[in-house]
């Protein structure tokens, strides 16, 4: 007779070690991101959080072997810790970096520009409209938050245009670093605007076959307004593809926020109004998510995919096989097909509501991504454990409990304390 039972002790253990997979995942989210590839990154997330999982529902089983039975315990634990890494670690990690190679911008990287060529106003009226010097502040924080694949360079105008940072890989730290301490030492601002002439600059520098500029974006912020001969200046743009993402303040000039939307639209780039420079830093951020156009397995989309409901799908088709991969994990740990299989169709269950946790959230609340993806990692630890286990007893009484290699158990041995005439099976 066919019998099942959830061990509420794996469950426990199970949200335990997903806790932990989740803290250690998070700390190498922080410290080793845009250090190594998203795709080895998600990879070792995904692996160590598999690991974590397996490992305490091994501790769990080894307790109180609800599961497999005191005869497992006896005679098989040892088999079952040289599986552990294996089955979690290198099955799931591995599943994770191809998925997120598959979903996300890593193959996709030339559909994004890999250097960004800034301009920044530097005329009188700035003195006005960012008295505290946040424009360069904000470009700064931008270039220090930039992937290391990519390329910067920066223009400073008034009535006329200035190089203050030929085209330069962000690979090496110190070379940020010193970008990073020229804007912060900037002068302040002084004289008229001239963005025709930051324009002209701006192209000179792309067309500079030392600069290797590669796929470019132009960001240009200005609070005021100067004359431009559009089809003159933007003409090249167009023909090359570089789109113009403009910043301005439509409270201070009309005409200029007029000059500047048209700039954009004409480029296939966005304007984005701020009502302060305050809030320079964050349209920048915007700016550079949407030219990267990233897809995170397990963070928000970004740029012109983030409403995809192909990539939706694609994530939480993903996480589906993710949950049934750590399944299958648990029933190769315990070398137990009957445990495999009710465990696969858990975390089937379980991928399924992690991915719409990551995908609804991202979507439609401003939950913060750690938060979300301790949601999504409680889901899969605790789901997949919740569905019983069944294992067939065979019509003359010999308990075959499905082991992927050998058939373990004698027809004499018990698997539960405390049976004697019968087994139990769960």
């Amino acid at each position: 007779m066919n019998q099942k039972r959830i061990s509420m002790q794996m469950v426990l253990f199970s949200l335990i070690g997903g806790l932990i997979g989740f803290g250690a995942g998070e700390w190498m989210m922080h410290e080793l991101s845009g250090k190594l590839p998203d795709w080895l990154l998600i990879g070792l997330y995904i692996g160590q959080f598999a690991f974590f999982v397996g490992l305490f529902c091994l501790l769990a089983e080894m307790i109180s072997p609800r599961i497999n039975g005191i005869g497992w315990r006896q005679r098989y634990v040892g088999f079952s810790w040289k599986m552990l890494v294996p089955a979690t670690f290198v099955m799931l990690g591995t599943a994770g970096l191809l998925f997120q190679l598959l979903y996300g911008s890593d193959l996709q990287r030339s559909s994004g520009s890999d250097s960004i060529v800034m301009l920044l106003d530097t005329s009188g009226s700035m003195t006005q409209t960012d008295p505290d010097n946040q424009l360069f502040e904000a470009a700064a924080d931008l270039i220090g938050r930039m992937d290391n694949d990519m390329r910067v360079a920066v223009i400073t105008f008034n009535d006329q245009a200035t190089v203050l940072q030929p085209m330069i890989s962000l690979s090496n730290p110190a070379d940020r670093q010193a970008v990073m301490q020229k804007l912060e030492d900037h002068e302040g601002p002084s004289g008229g605007t001239n963005i025709e002439a930051a324009l002209t600059t701006a192209l000179d520098l792309i067309r500079d076959p030392a600069s290797k500029a590669g796929n470019s974006t132009v960001v240009l912020m200005s609070d005021g307004y100067s004359s431009v001969n559009t089809n003159q200046a933007l003409s090249p743009f167009q023909q090359m593809k570089i789109p113009i993402h403009t910043v301005g303040m439509s409270t201070v000039s009309a005409d200029g926020t007029n000059l500047l939307k048209q700039l954009a639209a004409e480029t296939r780039g966005t304007y984005t109004d701020v009502v302060n420079a305050g809030q320079l830093s964050s349209a920048f951020g915007q700016i550079y998510d949407l030219n990267r156009q990233d897809r995170n397995l397990l963070g928000d989309r970004v740029g012109p995919d983030r409403d995809s409901l192909l990539y939706a799908a694609e994530r939480v088709l993903m996480m589906t096989v993710i949950g049934t991969l750590l399944g299958l994990a648990l029933g190769l740990i315990f070398d137990n097909k009957h445990v495999a299989k009710s465990f696969s169709i858990g975390g089937a269950v379980a991928g399924i509501l992690a991915g719409l946790v990551l995908e609804a959230g991202f979507a439609s609340t401003d939950l913060p991504g750690v938060l979300l993806r301790l949601l999504a990692d409680l889901v899969l630890a605790a789901v997949l454990t919740l569905f019983a286990v069944t294992i067939p007893a065979s019509a003359s009484g010999q308990s075959d409990r499905g082991s992927f290699s050998r058939r373990r158990y004698s027809p004499t041995e018990s698997l539960d304390a405390g049976s004697s005439g019968s087994k139990r099976f769960n």
